[in-house]
């Protein structure tokens, strides 16, 4: 029974690797008019200059906020100059001592 089983497994598949080469050749299309041609070309280059101006606007609004001081800044700014006051004060305070 198993023998049968696998001569008949090994049949299948005999016959389906024997099928399958006429099934793999790719074929070709044919050959599309020119005028179809030409117009796929112009809608995809419609297509993707919109898509190209929407990323060209993100990146510019990028770049416009980052340009502008976040909060963050700011207080760093200000730590900074009551940091360079505090030395000053100090150097002041030791040479009068």
């Amino acid at each position: 029974m198993r023998r049968v089983r696998r001569g008949v497994i090994i049949g299948m598949l005999w016959a389906c690797l024997l099928g399958a080469p006429g099934a793999l050749y790719a074929q070709s299309p044919g050959d599309p008019a020119p005028e179809t041609v030409a117009a796929l070309l112009k809608e995809q280059n419609s297509k993707l200059s919109g898509e190209l101006r929407r990323i060209q606007r993100e990146i510019a609004a990028l770049r416009a906020d980052m340009d502008k001081p976040r909060l963050k800044d700011v207080f760093s700014g200000i730590g900074y100059i009551f940091g360079l006051f505090g030395v000053a004060a100090y150097v002041a305070a030791r040479r009068k001592e």
